[in-house]
């Protein structure tokens, strides 16, 4: 055989290697193709609930509903969730939850409710569509959720109920602090609607090299509050003192667990004991219901702010109930007034629930 063909001999064994590897590869691409989900759509509900003695003075619940929505075998998928987080007790506070993510093959939109806008970024190219939800967690036969089987997953303190990629039920009780998450409306392979599957029309904001973990100002709250039990359980070495209130490790947990609801009550408490000062003062003036009302609108705003549900819009006014009205007043100024000094001192949750007790 000549040069050339011994040049041409090698040029086809180079192109029929080249279209072997190709075929194997798209061969096995379509074979190891993982979907998100091993359903092709759907649209879930889901209850929330939760709570703890948060310390010794406070109590903390959270209520709220969820809703997840998927097409495309989970490569579109929206989660939003809806709660209240509230505190009784020493500390009063209550604040409202909304948190709303779309994620595709390629992109993340959150919306941010507080400022009405949308933050757009893309996946990274490194993660999988979705987290492996039973990472950590060991196999413990099945259970029945809102009809359908799932796999039982569970670890210490945390369990999750999974039909086919989706999680229908969560819960955790870590620490003392329970966590459940359950679905109570279940369809699938749906017909789902743009509407259905679609964020607010906000404007958008596109971030190019925010990581994928952003979260809004928001989602501090019933979104992570059940990878903060997650973290937690996975470090509990004594169980049984991880339940006692005064347990160092315990109150470490509640403080952080309690960060943004300290912090908040930081920046209003101060707000709060000026309101009274002016309220008071305002009051002692007011002629008529409509001044007297006008006075009472910041202090009824801040004390909304700390969960105190207070009507005290006046149709009435006359002395008596001028003087009524003053008094409460000056009773709540000089509660707030002789615990400031220990409110200015406090670091954590647990100090400044032990200052308003």
């Amino acid at each position: 055989m000549g040069k050339d063909g011994f040049m041409a001999k090698d040029k086809y064994m180079k192109m029929l290697l080249f279209l072997t590897t190709l075929f194997s590869f798209s061969l096995l691409y379509s074979e190891d193709e993982i979907h998100v989900y091993d359903v092709k759509s759907g649209l879930i509900i889901y209850n929330i609930t939760g709570g703890t003695q948060l310390t010794p003075e406070t109590n903390l619940s959270i209520v709220g509903n969820a809703k997840l929505c998927f097409k495309e075998w989970g490569d579109v998928i929206l989660e939003e969730e809806n709660g209240m987080v509230v505190t009784t007790g020493a500390i009063h506070y209550k604040d409202e939850v909304k948190r709303a993510e779309k994620r595709t093959k390629f992109k993340v939109i959150t919306v941010d409710f507080e400022n009405q806008q949308l933050l757009e970024r893309p996946r990274s190219a490194l993660n999988p569509n979705i987290e492996k939800e039973t990472i950590d967690l060991e196999r413990h036969g099945e259970a029945i959720v809102a009809g359908y089987p799932c796999e039982v997953w569970s670890t210490k303190g945390i369990s999750k109920c999974i039909y086919k990629g989706i999680v229908l039920k969560q819960e955790s009780y870590v620490m003392g602090v329970s966590y459940m998450k359950v679905a109570v409306d279940v369809n699938f392979d749906i017909n789902t609607t743009e509407e259905e599957c679609s964020v607010p029309q906000f404007p958008l904001q596109t971030f190019a090299l925010i990581k994928d973990k952003i979260k809004t100002k928001n989602t501090k709250k019933v979104d992570n509050f059940c990878k903060v039990l997650k973290e937690a359980s996975l470090r509990i070495k004594d169980k049984k003192n991880a339940v006692n209130l005064n347990s160092k490790e315990r109150q470490k947990f509640i403080n952080k667990l309690g960060k943004s609801i300290f912090l908040e009550q930081k920046k209003i408490l101060p707000e709060l004991l000026n309101a009274l000062k002016e309220t008071r003062a305002c009051l002692q003036t007011g002629e008529n219901p409509f001044e007297a009302n006008e006075c009472l609108k910041d202090f009824s705003r801040l004390k909304e702010q700390l969960g105190t549900d207070e009507n005290e819009y006046i149709v009435l006014w006359d002395e008596k109930r001028k003087s009524k009205l003053l008094d409460k007043i000056e009773d709540e100024l000089i509660y707030i007034q002789s615990r400031y000094p220990c409110i200015n001192r406090s670091k954590n949750i647990t100090d400044l629930s032990a200052c308003m007790k």
